[in-house]
């Protein structure tokens, strides 16, 4: 068994990872798994081919999901090199320790801390030592996330005529912001662009995506944040096909 097999059995993924909207889901979950194997050593030597096998990705996808979480500041990678040959040695992705831990406020005089008594309840009625009702205790915050004012945008950040080629050919057309969203975070050069627009080619022949009207087509944003323009390897491109696929950047459905 090699040292990429040895993760730890419990993976930790922090709130400031798993409710940063602006990872995609793929993000956590890789976050997750680098923790684990680097719980030993501090840092995680795992290959993007390696991580794409347990999670059934695109070593391409998980360098962008890497790159995005460095992004952010949630890893580290470090790239050992040969001195001479500048040969890539080994990758170490360490993961950023930095989150804070919530002051305590300070002890109160003449309260017993609860390590001196046993992690129990305090006893008596006086003074400090009261515990508080019930009916005292403020209510949870409501679930659901932070409440957003922000009015719908009208095209993304990120190569936005693009995009309009991109949504006019998709063939659903449900959560348009959501699919912006997904589209600012994955910033997909042309060769990226040009590969989804020829697998969309595809993908909107296949059974998968003809039958039952549609039902099976996932949403944009979902296509884009799980690099589903991958499947279309798997299928038989149409009759026809292939002549659209060969003419110029300008003629492409996106």
């Amino acid at each position: 068994m090699t040292k990429e097999n040895k993760p730890a059995y419990w993976a930790v993924i922090p709130a400031r990872v798993r409710y940063d909207e602006e990872l995609r889901p793929n993000a956590k979950l890789l976050y997750g798994e680098i923790q684990a194997l680097a719980d030993r050593s501090g840092y995680c030597w795992a290959t993007n081919e390696y991580l794409a096998r347990l999670y059934g990705l695109a070593a391409r996808t998980v360098s962008d999901l890497i790159s995005g979480l460095a992004r952010k500041g949630y890893l580290k990678v470090e790239v050992l090199r040969d001195e001479k040959t500048h040969q890539v040695l080994e990758r170490r992705i360490w993961v950023e320790k930095s989150w804070k831990i919530v002051d305590l406020p300070p002890r109160q005089t003449g309260v017993t801390p609860p390590e001196e008594r046993g992690g129990t309840p305090p006893t008596g009625n006086g003074g400090e030592n009261k515990v508080k009702p019930l009916n005292k205790i403020p209510p949870k915050a409501p679930q659901g996330g932070r409440r957003r004012n922000r009015s719908p945008r009208k095209a993304p950040d990120w190569k936005p005529e693009r995009f309009a080629g991109f949504w006019e050919f998709y063939p659903r057309g449900e959560n348009k912001q959501r699919a912006m969203n997904a589209w600012d975070r994955l910033q997909p050069d042309d060769e990226t662009i040009d590969a989804i627009a020829k697998a969309l080619v595809v993908l909107k022949e296949s059974d998968d995506w003809q039958r039952e009207n549609g039902k099976y087509i996932p949403h944009a944003s979902t296509f884009l944040n799980n690099a589903r323009w991958e499947d279309a390897r798997r299928d038989k491109p149409p009759e026809g096909a292939g002549q659209t696929l060969q003419e110029e950047r300008g003629a492409y459905p996106l």
